[in-house]
């Protein structure tokens, strides 16, 4: 019979689970839904020289890149060994990642709440409305790529991605999920828990109006993911495997 705790554990995952789907929701509309500057403010904006759009843009900034901060200091603290082994301590090891999980919905849906945009710098601005093409293009860029993110993510295992697996087996007192893994996943997991750098990349980039705050943004992010997802050669190869086997599954289940 499961303890009260296996059961909490269970609970506190399934809420985690089913938030950090609402939050990614949330991150869609964020970043990919297409954005444009009211004409009427454009022409006040163009009244402004240079020194007073950056005053008017620079307490955004520096706000939105204290949010950015913090939220690569808890992807990187939370995931540390000392966080880790506190976590074991007290007796929650089987919830470690969906603890991690919880907390980083937390902090990206303070960032989306709470952003800051400064229009009053733009780098470019396309009127993807003015043009179906222009609009047509926009949204297949966008879907291809979030299609990419949740692919890779159902390849490595979304439910354990999240800790929901985890917590599951633990109820059903089966081994930790991991020891079910091959050599070759174990070895992805232990340096990359996220899918596809590029699409992710491309969806930051690829907007129809670069504010300074999105330039940030940007970088920031961006930055981040180059220097903290390190997959090889090896970790290719395992996902492209993955990907042929998922999609002959698919092929044999609709004959």
């Amino acid at each position: 019979m499961a303890s009260i705790k296996q059961l909490f554990v269970f609970l506190l995952s399934l809420i985690t689970f089913v938030y950090s789907f609402y939050v990614i929701g949330k991150l869609m509309m964020f970043l990919s839904q297409p954005k444009s500057i009211p004409l009427a403010y454009t022409w006040v904006f163009n009244l402004l020289d240079n020194h007073a759009k950056i005053a008017t843009a620079f307490p955004a900034i520096v706000y939105d890149t204290l949010y950015i901060i913090a939220f690569i200091f808890q992807h990187s603290f939370m995931k540390s060994s000392f966080i880790k082994k506190i976590i074991q301590n007290i007796g929650l090891g089987v919830a470690e990642r969906s603890i991690y999980s919880l907390t980083s919905s937390l902090c990206l849906h303070y960032l989306i709440k709470n952003w800051n945009s400064a229009q009053t710098i733009v780098l470019w601005q396309i009127d993807v409305t003015s043009s179906n093409v222009l609009w047509w293009t926009f949204m297949l860029v966008h879907g291809f790529s979030w299609m990419v993110i949740y692919g890779g993510s159902i390849i490595m295992d979304l439910p354990e991605i999240l800790g929901l697996k985890q917590a599951y087996y633990d109820l059903k007192e089966y081994a930790p999920p991991m020891a079910y893994k091959s050599f070759e996943l174990r070895h992805l997991y232990s340096h990359v828990r996220h899918p596809s750098f590029v699409g992710l990349t491309t969806i930051l980039w690829a907007v129809n109006l670069m504010t300074i705050d999105r330039l940030v943004l940007a970088s920031l992010l961006t930055t981040y993911m180059y220097v903290a997802w390190s997959t090889d050669h090896n970790d290719i190869i395992y996902q492209k495997c993955q990907l042929k086997r998922k999609s002959n599954e698919l092929k044999c289940n609709m004959h």
